[in-house]
């Protein structure tokens, strides 16, 4: 048994430096996000310094939705721990935080009419969100084709 996982991480690929430079960068990358999530979960007190759009917009999300951004944040968190342990599940805990970003963003957008309340300035940053949740996911389905994680 011991015989069969030495010989299976001897058979994994050396990853390069920049496979670690990436994986440790997606872990701040999602622990900041897990950060802000727990920030929202303390928000009510801060809502005096918002402005009235602000305000609207966030009274008016569905619980629900901050459940899909808790689900976005956390399963990209592990997904970031499993490529620092160089394992495949790396890439279903990305595709579903991927998911849950475009359902989070999605609503907002499309249902709630966020760029309309708050201008088109908003789409910035979620923006940036969807497309280094496209690149994770793509980086850990490149990090296996090389061999660089396994399950």
């Amino acid at each position: 048994m011991a015989t069969d996982a030495l010989s299976r991480t001897q058979s994994m690929a050396k990853p390069p430096r920049s496979y670690w430079v990436v994986s440790g960068l997606a872990l701040v990358w999602m622990l900041i996000g897990v950060l802000a999530w727990i920030a929202d979960l303390m928000m009510n007190a801060a809502l005096a310094d918002w402005t009235e759009a602000q305000r609207q917009l966030y009274e008016m999300r569905p619980q629900w939705l901050f459940w899909v951004y808790a689900i976005a944040v956390f399963s990209g968190l592990f997904g970031a721990i499993a490529l620092l342990l160089r394992k495949a599940w790396s890439i279903p805990l990305f595709v579903l935080s991927l998911v849950a970003i475009i359902v989070q963003f999605g609503y907002t957008f499309l249902v709630m009419k966020a760029a309309q309340l708050l201008g088109a300035g908003a789409v910035a940053f979620p923006l940036l969100i969807f497309a280094i949740g496209v690149f994770l996911l793509w980086f850990s389905l490149r990090a296996k084709r090389a061999g660089w994680i396994q399950t």
